[in-house]
């Protein structure tokens, strides 16, 4: 409810005038009156208006005479909407040179008054939400230098609260809109335009600092609004996770940077292995992860292993080291430093040394905590033993066309270079081989033509880029070499059963 301020010399205009217009109803209420200038001058202090009723004449300190001390005093900013007789008009334009709104004829008619009552209430609405964004602002690039080492006391932020929303898995439909766009609409709906409280975000995640006023309408419980949050996501077929943290506010155990880490790192290891919508961060209920015992161990018979290409072997290994992760809880942070061993370990087995000096891998990387979404355990342990394939079937792959008397260099060339415009001949020559032999010696150690056996590997790599980008199709068909993405759609749907999008909808619904 906002306050008047109704200033007039005229005591009929001061009692009826509360009385016969609805100011309640449309969100004001008169505070106080004051008989002139000086008067209201003497109660803005107790008062505070956020809106002034000035009469243009009075006695003591008229209309013109109050606005020119106003304008100079701390209540500067006051919106004022001047009364006057039908010939005090003249007076009334003088005194809106001082910023006054706008002004009425009296006697005061209602159905004038009510519409610049509607006005003024929009326009104080604004100017709140713009001084609380500001606020919201300052204290978001406050936060932000309390994260780069700044010396700032965390009680600043005892009225806010960190919200993380990560992203996971839905059934949107990729063609119509980016889920992390629709995300931010559907976060706009309820705190307003995103980008006034983002803090922070990274590849599924983002967090906001949230004024805690912005839980009231939600019975001040973080929980209640949450779930209001989950029904709008849902509805727009997008599955979030809200982590709520105001405990790092409130307790300081290292720096800021390093608390937020580990607080977000914890949650974002519940969420891991199992699917919580809602956590509101309590350090009690985490407990601290078990250490992973004999990791070089399962390093090196992944590797001995891949040497002696035994399949059945280096799968009981994965499984063994993926049990004993998911049984001591493992943290998310420790999860991805293995997920990178064991990349560059199969790397290492498959690039010759002077390919590693390319800068280019015949692997793709394991960029899953920089997935659109974030992943499951299961999905996790999908893609690991779906990489160690990869690794395998390449070592596989080599050793049979070696023994077929295709060099180790022919295959990896083909690997690094089938994204490009590359047919049999091209290899052929650049090795000095004959392309009809190259040819017959491809078809009987892969089963299938050259042609076929490159798009292979852009239908596989396809696959990967589908699922952990956001990139559209005819995007993808060039980054892997189609240069048509009709002809890429065909072939695709020819060896996978399924169009792109169908594949990339499936399988992103299915984690």
């Amino acid at each position: 409810m906002y306050s008047i301020l109704l200033v007039d010399d005229e005591k009929t205009i001061r009692d009826y005038l509360p009385k016969a217009i609805p100011f309640e109803k449309n969100g004001f209420m008169v505070k106080d009156t004051a008989i002139n200038g000086a008067e209201a001058f003497e109660k803005l202090p107790s008062v505070k208006p956020d809106l002034i009723l000035l009469d243009v004449k009075m006695p003591v300190m008229d209309g013109l005479q109050f606005l020119k001390m106003l304008r100079k005093s701390q209540y500067s900013n006051t919106l004022v909407v001047m009364l006057s007789g039908y010939s005090d008009f003249e007076y009334a334009k003088e005194a809106m040179k001082y910023g006054v709104k706008d002004y009425l004829t009296k006697p005061v008619d209602e159905d004038e008054i009510i519409p610049l009552l509607q006005s003024v209430h929009n326009e104080l609405d604004d100017n709140i939400d713009k001084r609380s964004h500001d606020l919201v602002r300052k204290h978001i690039n406050m936060l932000n230098s309390l994260y780069n080492g700044a010396v700032i006391g965390r009680e600043t932020f005892k009225d806010y609260t960190l919200m993380t929303c990560v992203l996971l898995p839905g059934t949107y439909d990729s063609k119509e809109s980016n889920p992390h766009i629709i995300l931010q609409e559907c976060l706009g709906t309820v705190i307003g335009d995103t980008d006034n409280y983002l803090f922070r975000s990274k590849s599924s995640h983002y967090t906001f600092l949230l004024p805690v006023k912005l839980f009231e309408p939600f019975n001040n419980s973080k929980k209640i609004f949450s779930n209001n949050l989950m029904s709008i996501f849902i509805k727009h077929n997008l599955y979030c996770s809200l982590f709520f943290d105001s405990h790092i506010f409130n307790f300081e155990e290292n720096t800021f940077r390093e608390d937020f880490s580990n607080h977000v790192y914890n949650m974002l290891t519940e969420l891991f292995y199992s699917r919580v919508g809602f956590i509101d961060y309590n350090p009690e209920n985490f407990k601290s992860s078990g250490e992973l015992c004999f990791e070089c161990r399962y390093m090196e018979e992944i590797r001995q292993n891949l040497l002696s290409v035994k399949r059945d072997d280096i799968l009981n290994t994965i499984d063994k080291l993926i049990n004993e992760i998911q049984k001591i809880h493992l943290g998310i942070h420790y999860i991805q430093e293995i997920s990178y061993r064991i990349y560059y370990l199969i790397l290492d087995e498959i690039n010759t040394p002077e390919n590693q000096h390319q800068g280019e891998a015949i692997l793709a990387r394991p960029e899953w905590l920089d997935y659109p979404y974030f992943i499951s355990f299961n999905k996790w342990r999908e893609m690991l033993i779906s990489m160690v394939m990869d690794g395998m079937e390449f070592i596989e792959r080599r050793c049979k066309m070696a023994n077929m008397g295709i060099s180790k260099e022919v295959i990896q060339f083909v690997h690094l270079h089938y994204m490009e415009q590359i047919n049999i001949k091209k290899v052929a020559d650049k090795f000095f081989i004959n392309a009809a032999y190259l040819g017959r010696t491809f078809q009987k150690a892969t089963s299938v033509n050259f042609n076929q056996y490159v798009n292979q590997l852009r239908i596989a790599e396809a696959k990967k880029l589908l699922l952990q980008t956001d990139k559209l199709i005819y995007e993808i068909a060039n980054e892997v070499g189609f240069s048509e993405s009709c002809y890429f759609i065909t072939k695709f749907t020819q060896e996978v059963g399924q169009s792109p999008n169908e594949y990339r909808n499936q399988n992103i619904s299915a984690i």
